[in-house]
């Protein structure tokens, strides 16, 4: 089950990336986008991860875009490697699980999501 970030925690973050150039944004209409793509939140590009307006994300879900945004800042987003990313991302929540604070249940979650996503790739 996944818990919404401490709104201090997910303040100081979204601060410290604005600083550095990152936008995160949110409003009803991208709730609604995110809920089309079920999702808490998204990235966009390198600077840019939407964010839901009606309640903060889970602590993996912002971790997870942050991720993405490094990897676009790295070039290895090509557009036909979204599976890797996805799997790159998840598996580096896994390996800081403590340092980035996931609780257990949600790095559990993290972990199916991890084999089904090297099934999907397997069955490509």
């Amino acid at each position: 089950m996944s818990v919404p970030m401490d709104e201090n925690k997910f303040k100081k973050i979204k601060k410290n990336f604005e600083a550095h150039g990152g936008v995160m944004d949110s409003s009803p209409d991208l709730d609604r986008l995110l809920d089309l793509l079920d999702a808490e939140a998204a990235t966009v590009d390198q600077n840019t991860i939407i964010v839901r307006y009606s309640k903060i994300p889970s602590i993996s879900a912002i971790y997870e875009e942050l991720i993405h945004t490094t990897q676009y800042r790295n070039n290895k987003a090509t557009g036909d490697n979204q599976l890797d990313m996805e799997i790159e991302a998840k598996r580096k929540l896994i390996k800081y699980q403590k340092q980035y604070e996931i609780p257990n249940s949600e790095n559990e979650i993290t972990k199916k999501q991890v084999e089904a996503l090297l099934k999907m790739k397997e069955e490509i």
